[in-house]
């Protein structure tokens, strides 16, 4: 399969919730990423604990842990998760969490060149959002809006200038209707009706580590290694 089919067949499917705001001109809609949600993965200050899934002597799997109080006793949280999915030694997908261990954002390379392509926003642990970056230049170009685990509303940058220029709008989970921005101005002009047999794309699989819904969450920390007494 090649890469952008297999861009396409990962994120043409995804789930759940998200108000989305209001737009502005050439601005996608949505609540995009904060530096709040990207702290999350931040080691300073924090435990990090290694892991060799593949056995070759090198990291594949970072988990890092944080610190806080709770009922008067300290406890360790799961804040963020690292993996190499293609062992070449390069982090390939974060995964950040809330303090109670629900997924807040994943971010993803999908093509394993150092970049994020696709990042999921989450919002009281169900997907709300995904921005990709389909060209591979850096920038996004495709924003999803999801509602009750059915796409709602995709917003493209079509010609990659940086301004939203094509709108889908979806109503029960049918392609209701296209906008296209005709004259530059941020704005749709003219509208398409869809077809009656177009329907949005189904809830999407696991990502690479995610686990089972009957499996319980990461929520407790692994146990410290007593050192030894010298």
């Amino acid at each position: 399969m090649s890469r952008s089919c297999w861009l396409w067949a990962l994120v043409g499917l995804a789930a759940c919730a998200g108000e989305a705001q209001k737009a502005q001109p050439g601005k996608p809609t949505g609540g995009g990423v904060s530096a709040e949600d990207r702290s999350r993965c931040n080691p300073s200050g924090k435990r990090v604990v290694n892991l060799d899934l593949n056995q070759d002597k090198q990291p594949d799997v970072w988990k890092i842990y944080a610190t806080k109080v709770e009922a008067g006793s300290k406890v360790e949280i799961l804040t963020c998760k690292e993996q190499d999915l293609n062992y070449d030694g390069r982090k390939d997908i974060w995964i950040y969490y809330d303090d109670s261990g629900n997924r807040k954002m994943e971010e993803m390379d999908l093509d394993f060149d150092g970049k994020i392509d696709l990042t999921t926003i989450r919002r009281g642990g169900k997907v709300a959002e995904q921005h990709l970056d389909t060209n591979y230049d850096g920038k996004i170009d495709i924003w999803k809006f999801y509602s009750d685990e059915v796409l709602e509303r995709v917003e493209r940058d079509s010609n990659y200038d940086g301004r939203v220029d094509y709108w889908e709008y979806y109503e029960g989970g049918q392609l209701d209707r296209v906008g296209y921005d005709k004259d530059g101005d941020g704005k749709p002009e003219e509208f398409d009706r869809a077809p009656a047999q177009a329907t949005a794309s189904a809830p999407p699989p696991k990502t690479p580590t995610e686990k089972a819904p009957d499996e319980k969450k990461d929520e407790k920390a692994p146990e410290k290694t007593p050192e030894k007494k010298k």
